[in-house]
């Protein structure tokens, strides 16, 4: 058996479809590694996609309004900040105002004449409204409390040690995901300063023989990409205005700050009903004053969601991005179990990309399919 010609190996190795699939493995080989690191690279990836979606409005500050990029940058950068701990601080404060408002009235329902008592006096006048048969439990289990502590001076030492761990793993956690989120701002500040170099240098790379078509390419991708989030821009702004509106009727306190954020954070498919009505359902119910309240906050997040997604998807997000409604939800669905949490909050991005790729390969096809020549 003959060894194979050296020219007919490279004649393989430099097939289109040989470099197409050279590329498509590498492809394939990163995204693998992105996902085996996704915790560690999940700030980056996140910061560059936010960097990407926000790109056009600094684009046009920057060359609308001749204003420099890194002031533009500064100042989004500035505005989110001030946003985010704006609504922090306003949620801190409606939680004080809250304790501070239902602890006089617990202590008017213990002990129905606090004026003039001590803390002490307070404190013994709530235990002995307590029913007789559970104040007696409490005092002979106090009673008891030293003997018991003494034969389980082992469980217990263990106990508390597991809770202090515990509670470190939280601390732990929480410096953890305050640094992610640090990172993941200056990530996506210092991509959209830089961001015009990298296009620069990234188109650089391709090759000349095949670098208009991959451009051509890109710039379809791009185009629905933006079209999508400028149409979802548009929808959760409405869905903001929906919100805030219905819970204001409703007499929810901050109704405005709970409507923007749910509005604001339907950009993921549902996210709003975590993000908006939970804390409108608690507002709604402290202070408690029956469940007309609490209905009216479901009616007017359902009303939403409803309207949102047979109205609104339909007329503004599908003609731009040209994907058939129920392509949506399969693109939801599939790209979900495949990547989780992020694949539903890009399946539409991706299914934009996958439909520009699938016409593209499509058109190679038939311009391969050339009819014969009639000799």
């Amino acid at each position: 058996m003959s060894e194979p010609r050296p020219e007919t190996v490279a004649s393989v190795l430099r097939s289109r479809w040989v470099k197409s699939l050279a590329v498509a493995a590498g492809v394939a080989f990163l995204v693998a590694l992105i996902y085996q690191v996704r915790s560690t690279v999940a700030p980056f990836v996140l910061g560059a996609v936010a960097a990407y979606i926000v790109s056009p409005a600094v684009e046009f500050f920057h060359v609308k309004l001749r204003l420099p990029r890194v002031v533009v940058v500064a100042a989004l950068m500035l505005t989110l900040t001030a946003l985010i701990v704006g609504s922090i601080a306003l949620g801190i404060s409606y939680l004080v105002r809250t304790v501070e408002r239902v602890v006089p009235q617990a202590e008017r329902a213990l002990c129905p004449e606090p004026e003039g008592k001590t803390f002490a006096e307070r404190i013994r006048c709530a235990f002995e409204s307590i029913p007789n048969e559970i104040r007696v439990q409490i005092e002979q289990a106090l009673e008891h409390l030293p003997a018991t502590i003494r034969e389980n001076f082992r469980e217990i030492s263990v106990s508390v040690l597991r809770g202090f761990g515990a509670v470190f793993g939280v601390l732990l956690g929480i410096i953890l995901a305050s640094f992610r989120f640090v990172l993941f701002f200056v990530v996506t500040g210092y991509l959209l300063v830089d961001l015009p170099n990298l296009k620069r240098r990234a188109a650089g790379l391709l090759p000349e023989r095949h670098k208009e078509g991959i451009l051509r390419v890109l710039r379809e991708i791009d185009r629905d990409i933006h079209a999508y989030y400028r149409g979802l821009l548009v929808v959760c702004l409405a869905l903001c205005v929906i919100y805030s509106v219905g819970l204001l009727l409703c007499g929810v306190d901050f109704a405005i700050l709970i409507g923007v954020a749910g509005g604001l954070a339907d950009m993921v498919p549902y996210l709003g009903l975590v993000v908006g009505m939970l804390p409108a359902l608690l507002f709604s119910f402290v202070p408690y004053g029956g469940l007309l309240k609490p209905l009216g906050v479901v009616l007017v997040f359902a009303f939403g969601e409803t309207f949102a997604g047979m109205v609104l998807v339909p007329k503004i997000i599908g003609p731009k991005v040209g994907i058939h409604p129920v392509a949506v939800l399969l693109a939801i669905m599939v790209f979900g179990h495949l990547m989780g949490f992020l694949g539903v909050v890009f399946a539409v991005p991706l299914a934009a990309v996958v439909k520009v790729l699938a016409g593209e390969l499509l058109r190679h096809y038939k311009s391969s399919q050339a009819p014969a020549t009639k000799g």
